[in-house]
């Protein structure tokens, strides 16, 4: 039987489909966009790592030795304690503190049009406990709460909950602590603690930072064998 110009088109574009499947690309954009630019971030740099050549964003990763054993060198040393210069201008404030947590800032941390600190929802649960002896909700609207930066400037800031599940520390008062120290993405780690105010009784943080001369997000190899808690 006599095959078609038609027939014949069609025969080949099945037989083209076959051999090079169509991708989707359009979909998987659209999916990134329903992440968080912090979670975002974080989540390219780990792909990045494990998959070189195959992501279509190329992430700023550091997987260096120097790196490692800067990160190492700072878990080991680091105060458990806010150092005493954070409280120079409220020298009692300090009741019941968490342990710490830490946090390489990413992008969406430092954005001007953000004014946001995302912090672990698990690691402020754990803080909340070490305070106040059990957890309590956020919420949407949160808390005002006093933040004691690295040289005793205390700056009022909103604690609460960011689409439901991410705690952030926010506000005009984020912005200017940006500002304050001028903390840049990548370089910049904060060292957070959580204290209840012996005076008010209220939740309050104290905030140290240090900078390293690093290239991008830590490598999930680095993160693993320098700390305790990555």
């Amino acid at each position: 039987m006599a095959v078609t110009p038609d027939e014949d088109e069609v025969s080949l574009a099945l037989l083209l489909l076959q051999q090079y499947p169509v991708s989707f690309e359009q979909e998987e954009e659209e999916e990134e966009e329903s992440v968080s630019e912090d979670e975002l971030e974080v989540k390219i740099s780990n792909q990045t790592y494990a998959n070189k050549g195959k992501k279509r964003k190329v992430a700023e990763v550091d997987n260096s030795k120097e790196t490692l054993l800067r990160m190492i060198d700072w878990e080991a040393n680091r105060p458990k304690n806010p150092p005493r210069r954070i409280f120079v201008r409220d020298p009692d404030a300090m009741g019941a503190c968490s342990e710490l947590m830490w946090k390489q800032l990413t992008g969406s941390d430092v954005k001007e049009n953000q004014c946001r600190l995302m912090l672990g929802k698990e690691r402020v649960k754990k803080m909340m406990v070490d305070v106040l002896g059990k957890t309590e909700k956020l919420g949407i609207h949160g808390q005002t709460v006093s933040v004691y930066g690295p040289k005793g400037e205390i700056h009022e800031m909103v604690f609460k909950m960011w689409k439901k599940d991410t705690p952030v520390l926010m506000s005009v008062g984020w912005k200017n602590f940006v500002k304050k120290y001028k903390l840049e993405k990548h370089v910049d780690f904060l060292t957070i603690w959580m204290f209840r105010h012996k005076e008010t009784r209220k939740i309050c943080f104290a905030i140290d930072s240090t900078r390293f001369p690093v290239k991008g997000m830590l490598s999930p190899k680095i993160l693993n064998a320098a700390f305790k808690n990555p």
